[in-house]
């Protein structure tokens, strides 16, 4: 997989449990459907797939997650929470902290990204990043769930007719030689595991409050659906909050665009 190995991964890892079991593929079909199998056998809190490219990648809504190999990175990763079925949507969004962070940790300093409700993360307004988190269900209980990252990196070139203007690290930063998609990585477990712990210790009030300064289209005039509002922040349960004339509107799911 080039730069992304096992050694040059544990090198840079500073997580306590996130990626230290790790299984990297050449190709695969879905990371998210590798580590639901995984978890169903038994695998670690922390037990991270990665693959150089997949064939049937995907995000939200089941649209297709594009996943060309040797330039991006491509993960899921077997988490156990304690946590319900209906405790679970503002884990999407500390997810989306998490990689928000770990994009200003290899951008110039005083670059902002982003997180844009539910599950994205946006630099300059463009996509560079998407997380799809998934139960492996028994019952009511959702132990363990499996967190699936894509990540932009260092590509440079994207196909036409994409749902979003997309962006890449590199292409934010205007760099002219790649990333070590392995410190990223490295980078990206780390932050997402504290983030993840953090939401379970504490629950949703330290998510919330770090939305206060990071939710994309904050104080604008968006669409969700049917639905049209000023993006005013997220509710405790994960759900955005949008002011509209006949007052706050609170949306639990749906794609959110800017209305200009």
């Amino acid at each position: 997989m080039g730069d992304v190995t096992l050694e040059r991964v544990h090198r840079h890892l500073n997580s306590s449990r996130y990626g230290r079991s790790l299984e990297l593929k050449r190709e695969t079909g879905s990371t998210n459907d590798d580590a639901r199998t995984a978890a169903l056998a038994g695998a670690v809190d922390g037990h991270t797939v990665v693959a150089e490219t997949q064939a049937q990648g995907r995000g939200s809504r089941g649209r297709a997650w594009v996943s060309p190999a040797g330039s991006d990175l491509y993960l899921s990763i077997v988490a156990h929470v304690p946590l319900t079925l209906g405790q679970l949507p503002p884990l999407t969004l500390a997810v989306g902290l998490a990689v928000a962070e770990t994009a200003e940790a290899f951008l110039s300093t005083g670059r902002r990204a982003a997180v844009k409700w539910p599950n994205d993360v946006w630099i300059d307004r463009r996509k560079c990043a998407g997380i799809l988190v998934e139960s492996v269900s028994f019952g009511q209980s959702t132990q363990p769930v499996v967190i699936g990252i894509g990540f932009n990196v260092n590509r440079r070139v994207f196909p036409e007719g994409l749902d979003t203007d997309p962006t890449s690290l590199a292409l934010a930063g205007s760099l002219q030689e790649d990333l070590d998609r392995a410190l990223v990585l490295a980078t990206l477990l780390e932050h997402v595991e504290r983030w993840v712990d953090r939401f379970v210790n504490q629950g949703p009030a330290p998510v919330v409050r770090a939305l206060e300064q990071r939710l994309a289209l904050r104080g604008e005039e968006a669409r969700c659906d049917e639905h049209v509002g000023v993006v005013s922040g997220v509710s405790p349960e994960g759900a955005l909050l949008l002011r509209t004339p006949g007052g706050m509107r609170t949306v639990v799911s749906g794609t959110l665009r800017p209305l200009r």
